[in-house]
């Protein structure tokens, strides 16, 4: 071989390894990115979307809480109490989003709730609400969207609003720290981690948050709990995140530090999980920056890579103590909040793009922290049992499951879930309370999974 073809090939394996290092996937070159030849912090452009303007809501207040629902094919945006006064602590509005139309004083709550949170259940048939209203804590609150019917529940063992409520199954919700909904020093501050099983109506402790703290933000995806922010002890606003990791089992849950919020100490603002493709994460907008400076910014923790990305646009008004709901998708919605005073504001995200895949990344179920690789229905756990159990099943990719219970004759007793599940492990709990003793037979059907398992009840 010549000099000069040696020098040749040379060049183009030169050029060959130059291409591969500068056309990787961005997953894995998270702190800078290449732009003329000079290198740069990433300021991370893989997330973006838009801002639209909604109505502004009639029921111009702060503290509120929201939900997305389609009642008889059409969505609506449910706002639930806030504001200052018993009546305004206790009012529904709801915005017709095919018209654009609000309806205030749509529903009356039988409690007062200020920055409580609203989680739409049973296919968004019913709504429950957690929180309270300073000195009227710890409330739990289920709505009936069909019939626009109140009931009240059992009251948390640790009683406090303000806190990080999500849906974990169509049986757990968990309630994450919170206080009483106060500023300053003197307010209660809880570090507590309460398990509501729907199915029963009882609450349970878990394991305790690493700091006490209400006014938290963050979101759920899978197994795994993102915390944001919030007031600690002493009345100090942080910008310390935390990760949950859930385990589906024993629905215990540990925690790990993550990187700090990027735009400092921060409370009550609004978030939830988006999703557009192969990506996602939590959507972060507004709140109180140092806990009393108004903030438009958004950010958003991308589960695929594990960091911060500061690509998308501000909402339309900087204000805090408001919340976000979602269509489960790449939509994000807020309403209201406070700027000087109560305002109406409402506004939806739309995500275009979010950096992924998300198919290998850490942390985001209990799974060995990775996504399942087969299709598995578990044993229930405890078995035998009274009355209550858990049953696990694990999907490697998104799949519409019925999960359902029959008895030793092949009698249908119950259907468990009914359901599209995104891919990872889920846990639903069984309250067989009126089940007499017996043995009984569980079965998963999804995509062309089909299993079946025993349990036994003993009374």
């Amino acid at each position: 071989m010549t000099l000069q073809k040696l020098y040749t090939l040379s060049l183009i394996f030169l050029v060959f390894i130059s291409h591969l290092s500068f056309s990787q996937n961005q997953d894995y070159d998270e702190n800078a990115f290449i732009s003329g030849g000079t290198r740069f912090p990433q300021t991370s452009p893989f997330v973006s979307g838009v801002w639209t303007s909604l109505s502004n809501s009639p029921h111009s207040v702060s503290r509120s809480c929201c939900a997305y629902v389609i009642v008889n094919g059409t969505p609506y945006l449910y706002q639930f109490g806030g504001g200052n006064t018993s009546t305004e602590a206790r009012r529904v509005a709801r915005l017709n989003l095919l018209t654009n139309t609000w309806q205030n004083n749509y529903s009356q709550m039988p409690e007062q709730i200020s920055s409580g949170t609203a989680i739409p259940m049973n296919n968004g048939n019913e709504i429950y609400v957690f929180g309270g209203n300073n000195s009227n804590l710890g409330k739990t609150l289920r709505y009936n969207v069909n019939s626009n019917s109140w009931q009240t529940l059992t009251d948390m063992l640790t009683e406090v609003t303000d806190a990080l409520v999500v849906k974990y199954s169509e049986s757990t919700i968990f309630i994450v720290g919170g206080g009483d909904g106060y500023f300053g020093s003197g307010s209660f501050r809880s570090n507590s981690i309460q398990s509501y099983n729907i199915n029963t109506n009882t609450y349970t402790y878990r394991n305790s948050y690493p700091i006490p703290c209400a006014m938290l933000g963050g979101g759920i995806y899978r197994d795994t709990i993102i915390a944001v922010g919030g007031y600690t002890s002493g009345g100090v606003a942080t910008s310390s995140c935390y990760k949950g990791v859930i385990n589906p089992v024993t629905l215990n849950i540990t925690w790990s530090p993550m990187p700090s919020y990027p735009l400092g100490p921060i409370v009550r603002l609004a978030s939830y999980v988006a999703e557009k493709n192969d990506g996602v994460g939590i959507v972060c907008t507004g709140g109180a920056l140092g806990g009393s400076v108004p903030t438009a910014q958004t950010m958003f923790w991308n589960f695929c890579n594990q960091s911060w990305q500061s690509g998308l646009p501000n909402n339309s008004l900087a204000r805090y103590n408001f919340k976000a709901c979602g269509t489960g998708d790449n939509k994000v919605y807020v309403v209201a909040g406070y700027a000087i005073v109560g305002v109406g504001n409402t506004e939806y995200l739309t995500i275009s793009n979010i950096e992924g895949p998300c198919g290998g990344m850490v942390g985001v179920n209990g799974n060995n922290n990775s996504l399942p690789e087969v299709y598995e229905l578990r044993q229930n756990y405890p078995n035998p049992f009274n009355p209550s159990t858990t049953i696990v099943f694990s999907l490697p990719k998104p799949e519409f499951v019925k999960l359902t219970l029959t008895d030793i004759n092949g009698r249908e007793i119950k259907v468990l879930a009914n359901k599209f599940f995104t891919a990872g492990s889920h846990a639903i709990s069984l309250n067989a309370e009126s089940l007499s003793s017996g043995i009984y037979f569980y079965s998963i059907a999804a995509g062309e999974f089909k299993d079946t398992k025993k349990m036994l009840l003993v009374k």
